[in-house]
């Protein structure tokens, strides 16, 4: 134990000390303003694009703009199988990425299984990050997507009754928060919400 009373840590796997490195590069431990600008000019390493999902998984989507919060313009993309008729569950997707960078696409590719599985649709919200719009943006930007996804399920061929919403590491967090929006507030109701910390719902 140091003398600070605070107890060594225990040294890593051989094996897996060799990836930290790479790992650590991909996603630095601590993660500084300076970075950001370079974390925001793309996708990540790894990561896939939009094309690239929408093509791999036989997407199709779609751009709404929509008001956010303070009246603020945002975006929220719909997707769904290419050719999709009929109606089906809603998924209301929250992006991750610490909510300082990622954009709405971030993760999209791990639906796409259940998308075609159960003729379900996905909105996916376009957020404004911190730190440039600190708390409650983000949630608040959530939550006016989740709200127009609501009204407008008619039209994008959702059924009231099975709405979700959905988020992995940061966006399970922004999930959770809209979801108590929309218990307190009254709001849409809520079938259920998925809080995840993989990209993929596959398996």
């Amino acid at each position: 134990m140091a003398a600070s009373g605070i107890p060594n840590r225990p040294p890593f796997d051989p094996e897996l000390e060799t990836m930290l490195g790479v790992i650590n590069e991909l996603a630095p431990p601590t993660l500084t303003a300076e970075m950001l600008p370079l974390m925001r000019m793309g996708s990540l390493p790894g990561m896939p694009t939009r094309d690239e999902i929408l093509e791999t998984a036989d997407l199709q989507s779609r751009d709404v703009t929509i008001l956010g919060y303070e009246g603020a313009e945002i975006v929220v993309s719909i997707v769904e199988a290419k050719g999709r008729t009929g109606r089906g569950p809603g998924i209301f997707h929250t992006h991750g990425g610490g909510m300082v960078f990622g954009d709405r696409f971030m993760a999209v590719e791990g639906f796409g299984e259940w998308l075609h599985r159960y003729n379900a649709v996905l909105v996916t919200v376009e957020y404004r990050l911190a730190p440039e719009f600190p708390d409650p943006y983000p949630v608040e930007d959530c939550y006016a997507g989740l709200v127009l996804t609501a009204e407008h399920a008619d039209e994008l061929g959702i059924e009231h009754e099975r709405l979700l919403i959905a988020g992995g590491s940061a966006g399970g967090g922004l999930a959770a928060g809209v979801a108590l929006l929309a218990r307190d507030r009254r709001g849409p109701h809520l079938l259920g919400q998925m809080r995840r910390d993989t990209s993929s719902l596959a398996d």
